[in-house]
């Protein structure tokens, strides 16, 4: 009974955030900081189903013009998803770097990967790569939309059977 409430909680706060959003209130965001915080929320997890992770961040990384809570659940989802993909264990590559205009957050697993034809479907609302019961089906919808308002980018590669990669991509944030 207890999973089950927890299921049907999660699923009602993502559609609330889907939903209704909240306005950002942008500053200067470190995003390494957000995926730090991230991961040692994570920890637990990631030890449990033996993935190991692999952080690449650039020196100097400048700081990203978006919401701090907005850019922890975008790294949130991501990460989980990567997890989901990878039950057997395997490795998440998380890097992040600059571009001439952008920071860019690169999430990769080695889990199962994404068909081409699930790959033209997966921001959209209520689709989900997962088992019933497993996923709403809006956790990439919230992290598009996050993205989108806050004039960043989401793009995904994958083949079956050798993970998927996400790159975002976030404006820096101008001093």
């Amino acid at each position: 009974i207890v999973t089950q409430v927890e299921r049907i909680t999660k699923i009602m706060n993502q559609l609330l955030s889907f939903a209704r959003k909240r306005p950002a209130i942008r500053q200067g965001v470190n995003l390494e900081a957000v995926m730090i915080d991230v991961l040692d929320v994570l920890q637990e997890r990631l030890g449990k189903q033996h993935i190991q992770v692999i952080k690449t961040v650039s020196p100097h990384l400048p700081k990203v013009w978006a919401d701090p809570d907005h850019m922890n659940q975008v790294l949130l989802n991501l990460i989980l998803n990567a997890c989901q993909a990878m039950s057997d264990g395997g490795t998440l590559s998380l890097t992040l770097h600059p571009t001439d205009d952008t920071v860019e957050l690169t999430v990769q697993d080695t889990g199962s990967g994404i068909s081409q034809e699930q790959l033209s479907k997966i921001f959209d609302p209520f689709f989900s790569t997962k088992s019933v019961g497993e996923g709403t089906g809006l956790g990439l919808t919230v992290v598009h939309g996050i993205l989108q308002e806050h004039q960043g980018a989401i793009h995904v590669t994958s083949v079956p059977g050798q993970g998927a990669t996400f790159i975002v991509s976030l404006p820096i944030h101008a001093v």
